[in-house]
């Protein structure tokens, strides 16, 4: 049949010939992208495979960059600590040659001089030793000796210690000698500290009530510690300036003097109001006001702490320890949130508790939580009856401090064991035990982390699952009150004068830490993988003179002095040593990790370009078949197209 109205032969050969077009069409565009994917529509699967390995790739090379940046600083590292121990070398060899009575006293003097020089070069290489603006050696690194496995002693006398956490410092201790709390016997302001009348301010009156809340829902949480070991009537000054303290928010020093009557300690808060302006407090959020609450939540809580447990909270007491415990209060402010959450898994929960010693502001405040739970007794999981735990476990340890006499790991070890039953026998037993999650932690850990859930602040002043803005709300930080810890809003230094008995250390160690703000910090964290929880964690080291001599002094000036500095000598070389050691295995590490992720790299790419890149030599194939198709429908078409003509011949 020949029709003459449909031409059904010329309609194939031509959806034939646009079918033959679009081939063309789309070999060309991948002939000439190089990719068999240019949209969704070529390969949506494919497309979805192949962008997730594209986004692997370049976090892996990224990664590889901050490995690589991590190696470096391990290679700065020891290269300073290089000229640092030849320095320390050179001290052992005068040392030893003050040590020979064949030296006269000027000759001793003259390498007391080059001694001196030596040490006073070590420490502008602790405090000028950089990388990317950031300190190598911050003076809130950890102690070499933690290296070495050794632990610092003490003499018996009530210490004071600078302490940094979070956003603000404070320095505050105050057990005497015996072991019982000490009594302020006069608290006086003495001096302003700026001539800006701040009193009456929104942000001076916000900061006492801040404080005063904080202390008194203390009080409240740890009803037996504050009942048996809380000294009365210290008084804090507090001053509103402006300093650009880079992104401290607020501090709280101490000055310190002792006589044969008294021993007094002056304190001061500070709140830099750069970063809180007395004139915008009225406009500021309710959020930051409650950050800020939180700050000096967190400082009040190692007022009390220092207070009432006194010479443990200095050095023999563990980092993750103090400022784990100032965090029980101000809550998990991100150190913990930001690394675990309710859908973390078994591995990513072991990660973080394995960081019980380089994180002491996250696992520290997580491992301080759980010794409240197992200290209570109880089986449910909440503020109140961590609260009750650790309320039982301070007031162990204060017992054990008056009964034992004297401030050393002892007292904690015999806290940890009483309080968890055995479980834990001591302070090195419970790190080890929590450090490689055991069971029982473990647990612990998944419960706390659920019952914080994805908002909640972790605070013991308020339910684990209460935000931060919640908990330090600023309409309900009125009102608190307690006899002590009081801080007046009259920009003053304040003296408390303590009674005979009660004696301040000659040498006042200083040891600052991070809060995720600053250079002083016990460690950093590089980021080498693709995954948020990818990352390696690398430790600092305070390398100052105090730190690497155990705050004594290298002294050459007599035969004695000199043979005890030879020992002080060769122990910081040691702990040089030991610190040199620890960089050069985790440049190693690095190393490996930087062959491994450019190894994953090259073979992802090849993966992907399975999947995305075009096949050069298939794609000529078709495209040279799809031309020829073309072709040939289109002469196709022009032979349907004359079928037609043939009726023509009919009507002639």
């Amino acid at each position: 049949m020949l029709s003459v109205v449909s031409n059904l032969g010329a309609m194939n050969a031509q959806r034939q010939f646009n079918i033959n077009g679009r081939s063309v069409a789309k070999r060309s565009e991948k002939l000439s992208s190089g990719y068999k994917i240019n949209r969704a529509a070529d390969d949506a699967a494919g497309l979805t495979i192949s962008e997730k390995m594209r986004r692997q790739i370049r976090g892996l090379t990224q990664a590889s960059a901050n490995t690589q940046d991590g190696v470096s600083f391990c290679q700065i590292a020891d290269g300073a600590l290089d000229e640092v121990q030849d320095m320390f070398k050179r001290c052992q060899e005068l040392a030893t040659k003050a040590s020979n009575e064949t030296n006269t006293d000027a000759d001793r003097e003259a390498m007391q001089a080059e001694i001196k020089a030596l040490t006073d070069e070590l420490d502008r290489v602790h405090e000028s030793c950089i990388f990317n603006e950031l300190r190598v050696f911050p003076d809130g690194g950890l102690d070499p000796s933690t290296l070495q496995n050794s632990s610092i002693s003490s003499d018996g006398l009530s210490y004071s210690r600078k302490v940094v956490a979070g956003n603000s410092v404070i320095s505050l201790e105050f057990l005497g000698t015996d072991g019982s709390p000490a009594t302020v016997e006069q608290s006086q302001a003495s001096g302003a500290v700026n001539k800006t009348a701040v009193a009456d301010s929104d942000l001076a009156k916000f900061a006492v009530d801040a404080a005063a809340n904080a202390v008194q829902k203390l009080s409240q949480a740890y009803p037996n510690l504050f009942s048996k070991a809380s000294s009365d009537n210290i008084q804090i000054g507090l001053e509103l300036s402006p300093k650009d303290n880079g992104n401290t928010l607020a501090t709280a020093s101490i000055s310190l003097s002792s006589g044969s009557a008294s021993s007094v300690a002056s304190y001061k808060m500070w709140i830099d109001t750069k970063d809180y302006p007395i004139e915008d407090f009225d406009t500021m959020s309710e959020a930051k006001k409650a950050d800020l609450a939180a700050t000096i939540s967190h400082e009040m809580t190692h007022l009390v702490m220092y207070d009432t447990v006194t010479g443990g909270m200095f050095g023999t007491f563990p980092k993750w320890f103090v400022e784990g415990m100032a965090q029980t209060t101000s809550g998990d402010n991100g150190w913990m949130s930001h690394r675990v959450d309710p859908s973390s898994t078994d591995a990513q929960i072991k990660n973080f508790q394995s960081q019980l010693t380089t994180l002491p502001y996250g696992t520290g405040y997580a491992a301080c939580m759980y010794l409240g739970q197992l200290a209570s007794g109880e089986s449910t999981v909440s503020s109140e009856n961590i609260a009750k735990g650790l309320d039982r476990l301070l007031t162990q340890v204060a017992d054990n401090i008056v009964s034992n006499g004297s401030d050393n790991t002892k007292i904690l070890d015999d806290a940890i064991n009483t309080v968890t039953a055995g479980k834990y026998t001591s302070v090195n037993d419970f790190q080890k035990k929590f450090s490689e999650s055991d069971p029982e932690s473990l647990s612990f850990m998944k419960y706390f982390i659920n019952a914080r859930g994805t908002t909640g602040a972790g605070s013991i002043l308020g339910s684990l699952s209460q935000p931060e803005a919640d908990v330090f709300a600023p309409d309900s930080l009125g009102g608190g009150s307690y006899n002590s810890y009081k801080i007046n809003a009259d920009n003053q230094w304040y003296s408390n004068a303590f009674g005979t008995g009660f004696v301040f250390p000659k040498n006042l160690p200083s040891t600052n830490g991070g809060g995720g703000q600053g250079n002083d910090r016990e460690g950093f964290t590089l980021q080498v993988g693709a995954e948020h929880d990818h990352y390696i964690t690398v430790k600092q080291f305070n390398i100052s003179k105090e730190s690497l001599l155990n705050n004594m002094e290298l002294d050459v000036s007599t035969v004695e002095g000199a043979r005890a500095s030879i020992k002080l000598a060769q122990d910081a070389d040691a702990k040089i040593s030991a610190v040199r050691s620890y960089y050069g295995a985790v440049q190693n590490r690095l190393e490996h990790t930087i062959a491994n992720l450019d190894n994953v790299v090259e073979n992802t790419t090849a993966a992907e370009s399975r999947i995305r890149d075009t096949d050069m030599a298939l794609e000529m194939v078709g495209y040279s078949k799809d031309n020829i198709l073309m072709q040939a429908s289109q002469a196709m078409l022009s032979q349907a197209m004359q079928n037609p003509q043939s009726v023509l011949s009919l009507l002639q």
